[in-house]
């Protein structure tokens, strides 16, 4: 039996309504617990004031622990592109950071606090959950939220950070919402906590209409405008001979002079201007690619403005990460003329005509360090910069968000990559830290398929539909998860590459799309069982293995025939390595 605790408090009861106050330091938490209206879970609200006659600089606090925990425990990573997955024992943290350390991986990617990896500790960020109970916080405005898990004890602190906030004597601060559910099953805890979210951040966003087309996947950064007007060539044939429903192609990295400098194009593009006339040109909405917050040590915008930059302690500009073999230094968005040329940044790029955006490693903005405005922690300069990009962009651009904090990006995206970079190999066995792979990037699809609808829209990742590192199975097994699971569909190849096979399987995915996913999580991180109703086409029962072993005699359990109506043929399934196996119904049978 799960436990819950808060230092101080002797016996909690979260049956009822009630109140407690803690004193810690001269600091005092007010405690206010609540049901909530269907009694699904309890909703707790936390204010700390200040009762010490000067002011006091607030960071890490503990909130509440749970004991008797049971293996396994589910893992969220703050941003995009890590894991959420099930862990059986506590995550070790070591081999990471020395491979991180080795590598010249920035430790700011995996958390904004990396003190804690070094420490040997790996947070579950926003919220964690068992097959029994999940806590997790509803929004995100100012606090870094995050949960710690130890094995031994069997416990959980659920903790947040407040970068060194300052309080007043007498003032008072309100965390953000925290709830807690449990007696329900994982995955329908997970689904009620992503509805609470999208019912406290009223969350709105446009819909992803078609397929799309990005270039990265075939020609990462050797893109060219050549190779770019050939490709919209193609689409608009195969959009109208195939009658396949390409809407959107979408610019990736490589058309830009330097990292920061987006405005400015290389010797292998005309302007911007140009490159969205091309693709608007056959039909097509026009995308582009940007990392807003980020510039390059060589970018004319970093050399320019030193002052506009995330800072270290000793004034100099803090790197945020290293790629493209530069450091990587992140605007300082609690800069007014930072806020400026953001707006301008993006009003331009709409200006030319580009009606999306693909934001990426957005969790440069998130970074601590020195800024402009020292009242403001990591996380409000954040929002701050993804509220002026969201304004600036228009109601009727489509934005999607990429190596992103997941919380503080609700209400500003229309789209989120729920996973790391795919590519055109499987890549399984490298290490699970974000790096490009179609396995660890369709995994994440998979455990991540609740927040879809509700915080956003799902991105996978793109479809890789020609002949490449992958076999024909794990091209099917990518392109049909991505359609079952209803997610953003785009593809990227040379479209001259891709032969009848690659069109008929996209065509299979496609009519997989549009229906109601749930996925049953159960503890394996390799095989997930998925269904789906309410869909166009066909109502779908699904078992997908992403591990290299074969799993033998998957039962077909009445709970996928409840959720999908669709009546199973057999009564196990033989799942060879890296496959998917699908029994599906039309639509229209279900109605008759």
């Amino acid at each position: 039996m799960l436990k819950i605790r808060i230092a101080g408090i002797e016996e909690l009861f979260l049956s009822s309504e009630r109140e407690f106050k803690i004193e810690r330091e001269n600091l005092v938490l007010i405690y206010s617990f609540s049901n909530l209206p269907d009694s699904s879970g309890v909703l707790l609200r936390v204010s700390i004031r200040n009762e010490d006659p000067s002011p006091k600089k607030v960071g890490k606090i503990d909130l509440i622990e749970i004991q008797d925990v049971s293996e396994p425990v589910y893992y969220n990573n703050w941003q995009s592109w890590f894991p959420f997955k099930a862990y059986w024992e506590r995550p070790l943290v070591d081999s990471f950071v020395q491979y991180a350390d080795s590598q010249g991986i920035s430790l700011f990617a995996a958390s904004p606090i990396p003190e804690l990896l070094r420490k040997g500790q790996r947070p579950s960020d926003y919220f964690i959950a068992t097959d029994e109970l999940l806590v997790g916080f509803v929004s995100n405005q100012f606090t870094h939220q995050y949960f710690l898990w130890d094995d031994e004890t069997l416990s959980i602190i659920g903790s947040v950070d407040l970068f060194g906030t300052e309080l007043a004597s007498g003032e008072s601060i309100e965390l953000e919402e925290m709830v807690i559910l449990g007696n329900k099953s994982l995955w329908t805890m997970l689904e009620k906590y992503a509805d609470l979210i999208k019912q406290s951040n009223e969350v709105e966003f446009n819909e992803f209409e078609g397929i799309g087309w990005c270039s990265w996947y075939h020609y990462f950064t050797d893109i060219t405008f050549d190779e770019l007007s050939k490709n919209v060539k193609l689409l608009a044939e195969i959009r109208d001979r195939e009658k396949i429903d390409y809407r959107l192609v979408q610019l990736d990295d490589g058309y830009e002079k330097e990292i920061g400098d987006w405005l400015t194009t290389n010797s292998k593009f005309p302007d911007l201007k140009e490159i969205a006339s091309e693709i608007r040109g056959k039909g097509f909405k026009a995308g582009l690619w940007i990392a807003p917050f980020s510039a390059s040590e060589s970018s004319r915008l970093f050399n320019e403005h030193k002052e506009w930059f995330v800072k270290n302690s000793d004034g100099n500009p803090r790197v945020a990460y290293r790629n493209w073999n530069k450091q990587i230094f992140a605007l300082d968005t609690t800069n007014p003329e930072v806020l400026l040329h953001l707006e301008r940044l993006i009003k331009t790029i709409r200006s030319y005509g580009f009606d999306y955006l693909k934001i990426d490693f957005l969790f440069a903005g998130a970074i601590p360090g020195g800024r402009f405005n020292e009242f403001l922690t990591p996380v409000e300069a954040y929002r701050s910069g993804m509220q002026t990009i969201r304004a600036a962009a228009g109601d009727d651009c489509f934005i999607l968000g990429c190596g992103a904090p997941l919380l503080p990006s609700v209400g500003y995206v229309d789209g989120m990559r729920i996973g790391s970079d795919t590519a055109p190999e499987w890549n399984g066995e490298t290490m699970d830290i974000g790096v490009p792979s179609a396995r660890y990037s369709l995994r994440n699809a998979y455990t991540r398929s609740f927040m879809h609808r509700r915080l956003w829209l799902n991105d996978p990742d793109t479809i890789v539909l020609r002949n490449c590192g992958l076999t024909e199975e794990e091209k099917r097994v990518f392109a049909l998860s991505v359609g079952l699971l209803d997610g953003m569909m785009l593809t990227s190849d040379d479209m001259s590459q891709v032969g009848r096979d690659g069109i008929s399987l996209l065509m299979e995915a496609m009519q997989l799309r549009g229906g109601e996913p749930r996925v049953f999580l159960d503890g394996m991180n390799g095989v997930f069982a998925t269904c789906t109703r309410n869909a166009p086409v066909y109502d779908v029962t699904s078992f997908v293995n992403l591990n290299d072993t074969p799993r033998h005699s998957i039962k077909l359990k009445k709970m996928y025939q409840d959720w999908s109506g669709v009546i199973p043929s057999v009564m196990e399934v033989e799942l060879p390595p890296r496959s998917i196996w699908i029994e599906k119904r039309e639509a229209r049978e279900g109605l008759e």
